[in-house]
């Protein structure tokens, strides 16, 4: 046994990077974030997919597709993972990190999982984790801020297990 098995032997270790409850288990259509994300990037930026819909793109041209996305993940994992919402002009939201990454909710999700985003966006708060919305309130939220909870959980149930199940590499002009 090493020495800090015996430090903290009996006693619970304490989660780190600190993690949601919420792990959203509705369908992930991963073609369809394919199409809204070449849309998004204009077709011109090198991006990869993770399983649970996270997309990590790359404004400068990146030789393996991949690993690349895993560290931007991993980065926005072991930092702080902010977020900021973008409404889309097709009425999506798209959900920005801190690196170049980010989640599509779809507003057919939202309109058809409502309840279910509503329901759970509380449990996507990390343990000891203060969100302060627009009007200094803590973790309190909005119809936005619950959208964002829900897109953030599945970006963090991608960096736990990590695994692009997509690229896409435009041809070089």
């Amino acid at each position: 046994m090493g020495f800090f098995d015996k430090l903290f032997k009996g006693k619970k270790k304490v989660d780190f990077p600190p993690t949601p409850k919420w792990q959203p288990n509705l369908p992930i259509d991963i073609n369809m974030i394919y199409e809204k994300a070449k849309y998004y990037t204009g077709n011109k930026l090198q991006f990869a997919i993770f399983q649970n819909g996270t997309v990590t793109f790359f404004s400068d041209r990146v030789n393996n597709i991949e690993n690349s996305a895993k560290s931007s993940l991993d980065k926005i994992y072991n930092f702080h993972p902010d977020f900021k919402p973008l409404t889309m002009d097709d009425g999506n939201y798209l959900i920005e990190y801190s690196q170049p990454a980010f989640t599509i909710v779809f507003k057919e999700e939202i309109e058809t999982h409502w309840n279910y985003i509503e329901q759970n966006h509380q449990d996507g708060i990390c343990r000891a984790e203060v969100l302060i919305n627009a009007q200094g309130q803590h973790n309190v939220f909005d119809r936005i801020g619950k959208i964002c909870l829900f897109g953030r959980a599945k970006m963090f149930m991608d960096a736990q297990a990590p695994k692009v199940v997509r690229t896409f590499n435009p041809i070089k002009q």
